[in-house]
Parts: C-alpha cells; sequence; structure tokens
C-alpha cells in the first residue's frame, strides 16, 4: 500500500500516530526544499533514518566521544564487506549496548529535529525490508524507537526553535565569542555549553558549529541561541571573515575561499573581497569564478569612473577566460573610449577569431566596422571585413570595399599594399576586370610612369607660372623706376626744391605711387621721398612763423 499527500493538509505527527497504530512497515519519504529525508519503520517503531548530509553512524560515535578515531580508522581496513559496528564489537572495542544506546539516541534526536520542521511532500510506502540509502551500521542494531515520545519532544522543540530563530535567523550566519566570555553557571549541559562557546571563533557557520555535536544538535542551537542573547557572542562582520579568510589562506585556501564566500553573500559589490575570491578561486584551479569576480570588480570601478582599474580586472579576466567573448567587447569598448588605437585594434582582432570560429560572421562584421572607424588605414582591418562579409554572403560589397581601398592607395602610391588588395579582391570574384587592369598595371608601372609624367607637367606648368610672374613683375618694377626717373628730373629742371615748392613735389611723388602701387619702388623708395619732402615743408614752415621774421 502506498499513501502520499503534503504535509501542508496533514499533520506529521498525526501520520506517525497512525502509523504506530496499524503497526506498519514501511519507508516514509519526506521532500521539500531542504532535501529529502527517508523514515524506515518496523511493525509502528522508527528503526532508520536516512537524510541528505547525516552523518555516518560509526562518524557520531567518534564525534560523541564514544569510540577513538584510531579505532575506527582500524576497523575500516579490517572490514572487508562487514559493517563497522560489526568489527569493532568482534574486536571488543566496542560494546553492542553502548553502541545500540548512542544510536538510540542519535536516531531519537533526528527524528525529533525532523518531526519539529517537517514541511512538503510525503509518501508512504509499505514494504518488508529497507531500501537502498539507509546506514549499514545503524541496520544492524536493529532499532526499534515508539514514535509517542518523540513526537512530545519534537512538539516541546518547535516552541523552542522560535525562540531560537529570533537570535539565529539563518544556519549560515557566523558568531565569535566576545573576548573573556564565559558559560553560564546555570547551563543545560556546561560541558557542551563550553565546547560550543570554544568553536564560536567566527569562522563557523552556526550550522558547522551544530554540526560539531551530531548527538545534540538542538541543544547545540539552543545554547548558540541563548550565548547571543546573553551578549556572550556577537555576529561577526565581513571584514572580520576577510581577516580570518587571511589568516587561514596558506594552510587552507578553500576553507579560506568558503569563509570569503560567505562574506560576499552579505556584501556582494566588495572590492576586497572579489579581490581575495579571484585570487583563491585561481589559486584552486577555478578559472571560470576567478574571472567572474574579476569582471564584477571591474564593473564596479567603471561605474566609479575608474576606468584603468577596470581594465586592469579586464585583462585579468581575459587571461583566465581567453575565449569569453563578453570580456573582449567590454575592453574593445574601453580601449576605443580612451583612444588607444594600437590595443584596441589587437582586441577587435583576437574578438573577430572568436566570433568566426563558431560562425558568428555578422557580429565579426560589426565589430571590424567599429575597429576600421578607428583605424581607417589598416589595410589588414579592411581584408578580415571583406573576408566577413564573404562569409555573410555580401561578396559584391566586399569587393567593391577592397576596390575602393585598392584606388585610395594607388593615390598614396603604395602599390604593394594595393596590389596586394586586388589580389584579395580576385579570390574573392575571379576574373573581375578592375582588379585585373589594376594589377597588370602595377606589374608594368604605368601607375607609377603617369605618376612621373604628371609630375614633370606640374613642375613645368609651375616653372611657365614663375617666368610669367617674374617677367610681369620686372615690368612693373622698371615702369616704376621710369617714373621715378623722370619724376626727378621735372623736380630738379623746375628747381622745384630750390624754390621751397616742397608741396609740389610731394604731389607728385603721391602721383607716382598711386600708378605703380604693385611695384616695390612705389612701396619703398617713394615713401622714402615723400618723408624727406614733408621735413622740409615742415622745416620752412618753422622759419616762416620764428619771431622777428
Amino acid at each position: 500500500m502506498t499513501v502520499s499527500g503534503d504535509l501542508a493538509t496533514i499533520d506529521l505527527a498525526d501520520l506517525l500516530q497512525n502509523i504506530q497504530v496499524h503497526s506498519r512497515t514501511g519507508t516514509l519519504t519526506l521532500r521539500s526544499e531542504d532535501g529529502q529525508a527517508k523514515v524506515f519503520f518496523r511493525d509502528g517503531n522508527v528503526a532508520l533514518l536516512a537524510s541528505d548530509g547525516r552523518v555516518s553512524l560509526p562518524e557520531r560515535l567518534v564525534a560523541a566521544g564514544v569510540l577513538a578515531r584510531r579505532k575506527l580508522e582500524a576497523a575500516d581496513r579490517k572490514r572487508g564487506r562487514r559493517c563497522a559496528l560489526e568489527v569493532l564489537v568482534t574486536a571488543k572495542v566496542l560494546t553492542f549496548e553502548a553502541a545500540k544506546q548512542a544510536a538510540e539516541e542519535f536516531l531519537a534526536e533526528d527524528i525529533a529535529n525532523l518531526i519539529a520542521a517537517a514541511q512538503g511532500e510525503f509518501q508512504f510506502e509499505e514494504q518488508k525490508e529497507p531500501g537502498r540509502g539507509f546506514d549499514a551500521d545503524e541496520t544492524s542494531l536493529q532499532l526499534a524507537l515508539p514514535v509517542a515520545p518523540l513526537i512530545l519532544e519534537a512538539t516541546r522543540r518547535v516552541d523552542h526553535w522560535a525562540e531560537i530563530k529570533k537570535f539565529l535567523p539563518s544556519e549560515g550566519m557566523h558568531f565569535q565569542a566576545r573576548t573573556g566570555a564565559r558559560c553560564p553557571a546555570a547551563s543545560e549541559d556546561p560541558e557542551l555549553a563550553g565546547q560550543i562557546l570554544g568553536a564560536l571563533d567566527g569562522s563557523r557557520s552556526v550550522k558547522e558549529v551544530a554540526d560539531l555535536f551530531p548527538h545534540q544538535r538542538f541543544l547545540a542551537f539552543k545554547l548558540m541561541a541563548d550565548f547571543v542573547r546573553d551578549r556572550l557572542a556577537r555576529p561577526t562582520g565581513t571584514e572580520d571573515l576577510l581577516e580570518i579568510a587571511r589568516g587561514v589562506e596558506s594552510d587552507d585556501p578553500a576553507r579560506s575561499r568558503q569563509l570569503v564566500r560567505r562574506a560576499l553573500e552579505r556584501e556582494p559589490h566588495n572590492l576586497d573581497l572579489l579581490a581575495a575570491e579571484a585570487r583563491l578561486a585561481e589559486a584552486l584551479d577555478d578559472g571560470v569564478a576567478a574571472a567572474a569576480a574579476r569582471k564584477l570588480a571591474g564593473h564596479l570601478h567603471l561605474e566609479a569612473g575608474r576606468t584603468d582599474d577596470a581594465l586592469r580586472e579586464l585583462e585579468y579576466a581575459k587571461e583566465l577566460t581567453p575565449t569569453d567573448q563578453s570580456l573582449w567587447e567590454r575592453t574593445l569598448s574601453l580601449l576605443i573610449a580612451q583612444g588607444r588605437r594600437e590595443e584596441a585594434v589587437r582586441d577587435g582582432l583576437k574578438l573577430v577569431s572568436l566570433h568566426r570560429g563558431p560562425g558568428l560572421h555578422g557580429r565579426a562584421k560589426e565589430v571590424l566596422e567599429k575597429l576600421l572607424r578607428v583605424a581607417p588605414d589598416d589595410d589588414e582591418l579592411h581584408v578580415e571585413l571583406a573576408r566577413c562579409r564573404v562569409d555573410c554572403g555580401e561578396s559584391q560589397e566586399a569587393v567593391k570595399q577592397l576596390a575602393r581601398r585598392g584606388k585610395t592607395l594607388i593615390q598614396k602610391q603604395d602599390y604593394v599594399a594595393a596590389r596586394s588588395l586586388f589580389e584579395e579582391v580576385l579570390d574573392i570574384e575571379p576574373g573581375n576586370r578592375e582588379a585585373t587592369v589594376s594589377i597588370e598595371m602595377i606589374d608594368k608601372e604605368i601607375f607609377v610612369r603617369r605618376r612621373e609624367r604628371k609630375r614633370r607637367l606640374v613642375r613645368l606648368f609651375l616653372t611657365v607660372c614663375g617666368v610669367a610672374a617674374f617677367g610681369a613683375f620686372a615690368c612693373v618694377e622698371l615702369v616704376a623706376r621710369f617714373a621715378v626717373v623722370e619724376t626727378w628730373s621735372l623736380v630738379s629742371k623746375e628747381r622745384m626744391v630750390e624754390q621751397r615748392q616742397y608741396q609740389d613735389v610731394i604731389v607728385l611723388w603721391n602721383a607716382v605711387r598711386e600708378r605703380h602701387p604693385w611695384s616695390l619702388t612705389a612701396a619703398f623708395e617713394v615713401p622714402r621721398y615723400v618723408a624727406d619732402m614733408q621735413a622740409r615743408l615742415q622745416e620752412s614752415t618753422m622759419l616762416d612763423i620764428s619771431p622777428g621774421k
């Protein structure tokens, strides 16, 4: 017979009592978000428990101090197909009665906790023998715990759990004993309380501390809650966890990383924690996680305007995950924004190869078009873009693009590079007339001869223009010189200076300057004559108005 349902509609205590009243034998399976647990009943009594993370019986005997670790290791070497308890009892290391008593206590503890926290779905299937997954050592003891006492204990614990959760809201929290803290004298179990207080060093979570005492987990939780309530223990801060992680990094990097990751759950954007996570993940050969930490750190640096720091983090991440296309795209954008052309081209070509590998030719083309806006004279980029366009089915556009670039290179007299581009055109479109003719003209040096002929014509034209300009200038200057000579002749002939006709002489010289404005004579020589006449005129005027005249 199989019965299933949801614990939201039926109380687990009622279900267990029903199993005991009818003396059922079978397996009860409980499934919830926390995992899965199986309880085997024999004639209505609890006989076995298997749950996620439950420690084996021999290990719990060691943790409880009932069995020495070295004795268990020796038994493991001798056991063969037998269970460890059988070997231990046979060797008289442990009595059957002591083992059974401890196992009953452990089972009762776990079942009570299971009932107190029950949720999710259940299924009970009748069967004569337990299935796989149960502890062979526990099975060998033929345990039989009545349900009623377990339900009573679970009910008591439900009330306590509500109080415990006030001070221990999460099993993942870390606490550490305050300096000088001592266990209360009225503690339920002074010895256990002392051990728990000593275990609260900040490096262990609440769950990890409780796991140290698997035979008394509930009491361990209760005592920790009491310590927090009485301010004997305080929550471990993020900086405290980071400091503890650094302290154990050299000896136990895995443990150090575990602490760092717990701190990151509280402060996922803490740069010191991200740096520690990246370093530890890399040390433990987890390149993907290390790169993820570097990426997040780079993003945070970018948000804060620290571009150089962001680039440094992203470069580290690329070394760890060299095929991560998003990383290369990010660094490419940053390098372009900073104007670092050579580095941008280098990263861009790497990104292109990453895109083209899985056939993302369209994305590769977009990257190359972006790079050509940064480095328009890079012929390698032109060739790669043309090839991407061919892969995208745009052969005609590729040919036109290479032809345009080839013509530009011919104009720049870079015939070797131009020939290479036209050869690329022929690879894309064999028989392309423009490319064929251009290569032939380059090989026959027709472009070189044309260029040389053009240069000769330009030089000839410039020479002719220069001669013509010089001739015109000489004519202008000669005419101006004749005008100056004529003017001096007139001034001398009429004795205008001797007769103090300075104003008339000035008028004559100004007339020369106006008639020949483009000559050097009119620009430099005539103004001196004018200035001399003006000085004489001024002197004559001063003499005429002086007293005694």
